[in-house]
């Protein structure tokens, strides 16, 4: 039976650390964001998942400039053929506006102007967009990674574009896009067409790259260092336990099933050909909307297989220490434990409704990805030595 997979909406993600204060706050390259203040999207912010989430949030209907725009710059493209042009009306649009039309169209220009890289960060937000048909989307990201000479990833996205509905023989055959895979690494590419079309792909496989979409690549550096904000944690961005393979916390000790716990998508931090990292959010559903957040960093290998994972920022109670973490470009990172103090005794009243007046810091860890996934301790005391 063909396994067909579908485009998922767009995630909700921002950076928050799991604290019950400062309510309608976010980060922005460390500067705290109030929610609350109309946000406004600059060509700086064209793949910035956390604005672009925010502004749409505060914006839910569309913005006839941004159509006008649109057409125009689709015009500079398909017509006049000016690539500069449909470039920068194409950007234009989306400030006033983001969709996946857009950012689709955007990502076309760029694979005009060789700019492939560019053409991935725009194909993932129209795919995060809900771009349909999206095994379009899934066809021009084979040819992104083809010309590359990434082929394990091209080879992955044609067979992930076929099994999603893409039926365009010739363009899978002939497109010039797609020429490196098809002649540099020939049986890799039949072998995953003749698979993808039989319908005896590797379910497993479909499975992790449909969990691995939902998550934004991520703006550097990462900053987890907000109060709470006014977090939207919804089905947009919540991870069904279809995907509890990839989610250990899903399941206790006892394997069955973990109700307490709400799991969510937050961003892709890194991909490599050897591994890939990404950030889910633990929330304890008992406290609501003011719940605790405990962010995992997690790597894993290219077919979705566990290579590592910890901790990096909030907490899983409010009595723990709390964690804050900026990561690096360079997959380099620092955690800073801070201990808090909160307006009212929390023995006597509780933590709901007690903000954070005070946080002193205790302590401060080095971490790094290695080239493996491998998560390495290069510096400081680990949180395990400070309670000691």
């Amino acid at each position: 039976m063909k396994f067909v997979l579908y485009s998922l909406a767009f995630v909700s993600i921002l950076a928050s650390c799991g604290n019950p204060a400062a309510p309608g706050s976010d980060v922005e390259n460390g500067v705290v964001v109030d929610e609350t203040k109309p946000i406004k999207l600059s060509t700086a912010d064209l793949f910035n998942g956390e604005k672009v989430r925010l502004f749409l949030y505060q914006n839910p209907k569309a913005n006839p400039k941004a159509d006008k725009l649109f057409l125009k710059a689709l015009d500079e493209f398909k017509n006049k053929k000016n690539l500069d042009a449909a470039s920068a009306g194409f950007k234009a649009s989306i400030t006033e506006y983001p969709n996946s039309k857009s950012y689709y169209e955007l990502g076309n220009v760029y694979m005009e102007m060789k700019n492939y890289q560019g053409a991935l960060d725009a194909y993932s937000l129209a795919e995060k967009l809900g771009y349909e048909p999206f095994s379009k989307v899934m066809f021009n990201v084979a040819c992104a990674y083809s010309q590359l000479k990434n082929f394990p990833m091209s080879a992955d996205y044609l067979q992930f574009a076929i099994q999603a509905g893409y039926v365009n023989v010739d363009n899978i055959e002939k497109d010039e896009d797609l020429a490196n895979l098809r002649e540099k690494e020939p049986a890799l590419f039949r072998k995953n067409v003749e698979l993808a079309i039989s319908g005896v792909s590797d379910v497993e496989k479909l499975y992790w790259l449909q969990f691995k979409r939902n998550f934004v690549q991520a703006s550097f550096p990462i900053n987890l260092n907000a109060d709470q904000g006014k977090t939207v944690f919804d089905d947009k961005n919540h991870i069904s336990y279809d995907f509890e393979r990839f989610v250990s916390e899903m399941r206790d000790a006892r394997f069955s099933r973990e109700v307490s716990k709400g799991f969510y998508n937050f961003v892709q931090v890194a991909e490599t050909k050897n591994y890939v990292a990404l950030i889910y959010v633990v929330k304890e559903e008992f406290y609501g909307d003011q719940s605790p957040l405990s962010y995992r960093l997690v790597t894993y290998t290219k077919s979705g297989k566990l290579i590592d994972k910890k901790t990096i920022a909030g907490r899983e109670d409010y009595s723990e220490l709390l964690k804050m973490c900026t990561i690096n470009k360079d997959l380099s990172f620092t955690i800073t434990n801070y201990e808090t103090t909160f307006q009212k005794d929390p023995e006597e009243e509780g933590y709901y409704e007690n903000p954070v007046v005070s946080k002193k810091k205790i302590n401060t860890e080095k971490y790094r990805i290695d080239a493996s996934g491998k998560i390495l301790y290069l510096e400081g005391k680990t949180f395990a030595e400070v309670s000691a």
